[in-house]
């Protein structure tokens, strides 16, 4: 039986993992304080014990707005703690799982990015998120970096509280009527079907850079109409006009899952099917349960 360790077992991604990784898989999970990404001797100490076949690292400075006024912050977990974790798992001779962000692009394309475009981060999480897959794809040609987007599930994150479809709940209470913005456009991402498509992946020894999104691409108001049609809320969303300056991102961040379907190891479905799969199950209704107001 293999072991896989997971760092940041207790967040939104790294919970789906230990879930998926439950059957078949020995499974250990680290999380803050015991096991810190940036601090190298912490990482070795807390790996080698544990000796893994698979390091996940899921660990993030995920703050985008922040991480411009707080670039060194940004930069020790997204690229220090990044290769931290791929130096001491490529010691061990196990492969290392890192997860990637469609920030690394500036969005300035009219088609899904696939893994054979030159990203250009265009402001400093995208800049440390981009370090970081680097470091970890030199640290091994066997370990794994998956690039994703708009991640949600049953777990928010640490950092955030909330996920942006309980935001939308929220927004939504006694309301006939919310706005958000059509800017941007993404591919949002189920966290349990990211963690299946992890596995996959493993089980089949791959290596190397995929994007890893549900297939498809929305705004985030066509999102947010999905999230309230789904769950039978009776609210338009309208079109929020667009602001004034602020901080830059990127427009269009579509990713297509070109390896993946190269390999033939897609596992990943439209982001309307799996975002209906995942508000009428048993996940959903206890996200809707807890949250606030």
């Amino acid at each position: 039986m293999q072991h896989i360790a997971i760092i940041g077992a207790r967040g939104a991604l790294g919970s789906e993992l230990m879930k998926v990784f439950r059957d078949g898989w020995k499974a250990t999970g680290f999380d803050l304080p015991e096991l810190d990404v940036t601090a190298l001797d912490r990482v070795r100490r807390r790996l080698e014990a544990a000796r893994p076949d698979v390091v996940v690292n899921t660990a993030a400075y995920n703050l985008v707005r922040e991480a411009e006024s707080n670039r060194d912050a940004a930069f020790a977990v997204n690229e220090t703690g990044a290769a931290n974790v791929a130096a001491v798992a490529a010691e061990l001779g196990a492969v290392c799982v890192h997860y990637g962000t469609d920030y690394v692009f500036d969005g300035e394309t009219a088609r899904p990015y696939t893994e054979t475009d030159a990203p250009r981060p265009i402001n400093v999480y995208g800049a440390s998120k981009l370090a970081g897959e680097q470091r970890v794809l030199a640290a091994s040609p066997r370990h794994l970096v998956l690039r994703t987007t708009g991640l949600y599930g049953e777990t928010p994150t640490l950092t955030k509280g909330m996920n942006f479809i309980q935001t939308v709940w929220q927004m939504a209470r006694g309301q006939r009527e919310i706005a958000l913005s059509e800017r941007e456009v993404c591919s949002p991402t189920w966290t349990l079907e990211l963690a299946r498509q992890t596995r996959v992946l493993l089980e089949a020894g791959a290596g190397g850079l995929f994007h890893a999104v549900q297939e498809g691409a929305c705004t985030w108001r066509e999102f947010a109409q999905a999230v309230l049609d789904i769950g039978g809320d009776a609210v338009a969303v309208k079109p929020k006009p667009a602001g004034g300056a602020g901080l830059a991102r990127p427009r269009f961040t579509a990713l297509a899952n070109a390896r993946l379907h190269a390999l033939g190891l897609n596992r990943m479905n439209h982001w309307r099917a799996a975002l209906e799969e995942f508000l009428t199950g048993e996940s959903g209704r206890r996200l809707r349960e807890r949250t606030p107001g």
